[in-house]
């Protein structure tokens, strides 16, 4: 038991520090790790896809080795990249997925993740160039 206080002082005042573990970013700030999200997305989708069933594989087999090039160049900012994703996307919608379950919904959904973040960056620096531009417009 501690002991009771014999004085009291007159002029208390408080503190309150918070802290926060993590520092909030925009996504601005965060191209790098959006884009390097997109990497991982495509390689998982890559992974996935090769569980398939030649039966599903073989519709597919065609933008595989395209969505494989950009992996390994890391280049998810072209046209090429986005319309290969989409391509492969609609190809995936139409395969049944009662042929591999689950395999398929989880390729899709990683292709969409790496096209999102694609278009993310690509939106992001074109933001960026056009507030440039206005800023120069208007000196």
């Amino acid at each position: 038991m501690f002991p009771h206080p014999t004085s009291y002082p007159t002029a208390n005042t408080h503190r309150m520090v918070l802290f926060h573990d993590q520092k909030m970013h925009a996504d601005f700030e965060r191209m790098e790790d959006i884009l390097a999200d997109a990497a991982r997305h495509v390689r998982t989708a890559l992974e996935a896809i090769t569980l398939l069933p030649y039966e599903s594989y073989k519709p597919v087999q065609g933008w595989v080795g395209d969505l494989t090039k950009a992996a390994e160049k890391r280049r998810f900012l072209t046209e090429d990249f986005r319309h290969t994703a989409q391509s492969a996307l609609r190809e995936l919608a139409q395969l049944d997925p009662e042929q591999a379950p689950g395999v398929i919904d989880r390729s899709m959904r990683h292709l969409r993740d790496a096209l999102e973040a694609s278009h993310r960056v690509n939106d992001l620096l074109a933001a960026d160039q056009e507030i440039t531009r206005h800023r120069h417009q208007h000196r």
